[in-house]
């Protein structure tokens, strides 16, 4: 294989690889099971995953937007009892919806929250050789996060880190050989890897 080509199939891939490793998910609500109501009527989801309305009864829409005010950002049209119809949301905001004929008679309503992704920055992870013990320290720039440490090449994880507040982490590790390379990744979706010094 020539050089130029080697190049650009290692780019390729390094532009490619993390495309296919993200953690999308799909969240599934519930259109009138036994009722004018959305179940659950309020879902929380990252930038990226999508929302997938399952129909348990006939005569009823998932449209963005309030009731009388519609926004285009989606609508399923009126759909009957083993429909779905799914959106994806790719940034964060508030989205109301409701359902087209019953939203303002009945209170069909519902909303999906799309929180940002929180961005982790890892500070220390000092790798300590007498005593075989990693001590990492990182910040979240959202102080309710949990993080969790893992080696970046197993993916085997290591532990929880203890909030400190105000955004600060920290944690210590006993752990044979040294890890090398470090992911500490947030529960918000945020996630970063650093290279692990040794003392």
């Amino acid at each position: 294989m020539k050089p130029y080509i080697k190049f650009a199939f290692v780019v390729c891939c390094a532009a490619v690889i993390p495309l296919l490793s993200s953690k999308a998910a799909t969240v599934t609500v519930t259109v009138g099971n036994g009722g004018f109501f959305f179940f659950p009527s309020s879902v929380t989801i990252q930038p990226g995953d999508t929302v997938q309305w399952t129909w348990s009864a006939g005569g009823h829409s998932s449209t963005s937007g309030t009731p009388g005010l519609p926004n285009g950002l989606w609508d399923s049209g009126i759909l009957n009892q083993g429909a779905t119809f799914s959106h994806t949301f790719p940034s964060a905001g508030s989205f109301p919806y409701f359902c087209s004929p019953h939203g303002a008679c009945c209170g069909m309503v519902g909303s999906v929250t799309v929180a940002e992704v929180d961005t982790v920055v890892i500070t220390r992870a000092q790798y300590t050789t007498s005593r075989s013990q990693l001590t990492v320290q990182a910040t979240d720039t959202d102080d309710t996060a949990k993080l969790t440490v893992s080696v970046t090449s197993t993916g085997q994880v290591l532990g929880m880190m203890t909030n400190k507040g105000g955004g600060s982490y920290s944690a210590k590790f006993t752990v044979t050989p040294n890890p090398r390379q470090i992911t500490v990744s947030s529960n918000l979706g945020g996630s970063a890897v650093a290279r692990v010094k040794v003392r």
